[in-house]
């Protein structure tokens, strides 16, 4: 039957071209807008790799302290000395990785022994973040928990930049040289990680203990489970009433714990109220554009399923004549418009992969030159929105001409009276 009423539509679209066309265009628009929402809005926040961990991390960003007897503060990234004495002896997270909070900073890096170099993004980081995030190596592996706490200078460093420094020659098991300084042993190399990773992007991964140490950077902490996520707030919590006991007048503020939606939010506080309140803003604000840009395209491609309607009118009375049930014509109405909703809905998922490429500077913060990963743009997620968006618009703007044609007589029907 439904292969019956899939012919039927194409064949309908194949006989009102303009009409089919100006209906596929209308919600291929629509689609575009509101997928290029929902496409923005996974690539931040979808565990994809390298950063797997995404649902079940938490991030502590800054620091801030507060002299309760003078009112002076002072405040800046979270400093190695804190997370040592501090949050590096929270029980319930699985791990706790301390990193550098800046994957802007570029420095000159060179092959040893040559002259020119090429300008990268070096981050800094502990032994911790290679369980917290999954890299692709080509060759080589990741620095270890021994090699880290040696301060062995070891690094592992992208293709590209592998590439761009050996000329195409083997890297691995060479010396790199970052900023005229610091010779680094390339360990491993890994596949190139988008800027849109925030925490995990960059081009050169080396252990701060390379360096003698790093005053201040950013705490992950990475949960066993997300259901984790209240104990750890509560430990993290109680860390703050310890810091005020032991550094009598010093009051201590942190930022966060927050999950990976909080973070890219960039709301300032530790408050939980306040974030809940701040998130649920949000998602009241994303709530409302996605209604008006269902809505609005709805209202006007309305106009076009019911002048098709229209033209089916005594095509429906003989259907009811022969004893076709009110509910069957309702389905067929919908299923023939939601071939023209997914005809849109594909096209307008591919501009929306257009429109987020192209803008991605202004929507991702991403630099012009960078790619965007494949999968940060297709996942199970996004088909899933694109038909539930399909499906909502096809009700809208059918949902009220299907309805009345199914509940029209006969005779009204038969002499093409819509009333």
């Amino acid at each position: 039957m439904y292969k019956i009423y899939f012919k039927q539509a194409m064949q309908m679209l194949k006989q009102n071209k303009f009409i089919s066309i100006i209906s596929i265009l209308g919600t291929a628009l629509a689609i575009t807008m509101i997928m290029t929402i929902i496409v923005t809005d996974e690539v931040k926040t979808l565990s994809m790799a390298p950063e797997i961990n995404r649902d079940r991390t938490l991030y502590i960003t800054y620091q801030s302290e507060r002299d309760t007897t003078k009112g002076s503060m002072r405040g800046g990234s979270v400093t190695k000395n804190f997370v040592d004495e501090y949050l590096s002896k929270l029980k319930t997270p699985e791990y706790v990785s301390f990193m550098d909070g800046n994957q802007a900073i570029q420095l000159p890096v060179n092959a040893e022994g040559f002259s020119d170099y090429q300008m990268c993004r070096p981050r800094t980081i502990d032994a911790s973040f290679w369980k917290i995030f999954s890299f692709d190596f080509i060759e080589g592996n990741a620095f270890s928990e021994e090699d880290f706490k040696s301060g062995i200078a070891n690094a592992v460093i992208s293709e590209s930049t592998a590439k761009k420094i050996f000329k195409g020659e083997k890297a691995l098991g060479r010396t790199i040289v970052l900023a005229s300084f610091l010779k680094l042993k390339v360990t491993g190399i890994v596949k190139d990680v988008s800027p849109v990773f925030k925490h995990a992007g960059g081009d050169i991964w080396i252990p701060y203990t390379s360096l003698g140490g790093m005053h201040g950077g950013q705490v992950l902490l990475m949960a066993k489970n997300k259901d984790d996520f209240p104990k750890i707030i509560s430990e993290v919590r109680d860390v703050e009433r310890k810091y005020a006991i032991d550094n009598h007048p010093w009051i201590l503020y942190l930022k966060g714990p927050e999950n990976q939606k909080v973070n890219t939010m960039d709301i300032w506080g530790n408050n939980e109220q306040e974030i809940a309140e701040a998130v649920k803003i949000e998602n009241r604000r994303s709530l409302i554009i996605f209604l008006i840009l269902l809505i609005i395209p709805a209202l006007n491609l309305s106009g076009f399923s019911l002048s098709r309607i229209k033209k089916r009118i005594a095509e429906i009375g003989i259907r009811k004549a022969f004893g076709a049930k009110k509910y069957v014509i309702l389905i067929q109405v919908l299923y023939e418009n939601m071939i023209t909703s997914l005809i849109g809905g594909i096209i307008g998922l591919f501009l929306s992969y257009v429109a987020v490429s192209w803008l991605k500077t202004w929507l991702l913060k991403v630099p012009e030159g960078s790619d965007i990963p494949l999968n940060a743009l297709l996942s199970p997620g996004v088909f899933a929105a694109v038909f539930i968006v399909c499906l909502l618009l096809n009700l809208l703007s059918a949902g009220w001409s299907a309805f009345k044609a199914s509940r029209m007589t006969i005779v009204n029907s038969l002499n093409k009276n819509d009333r």
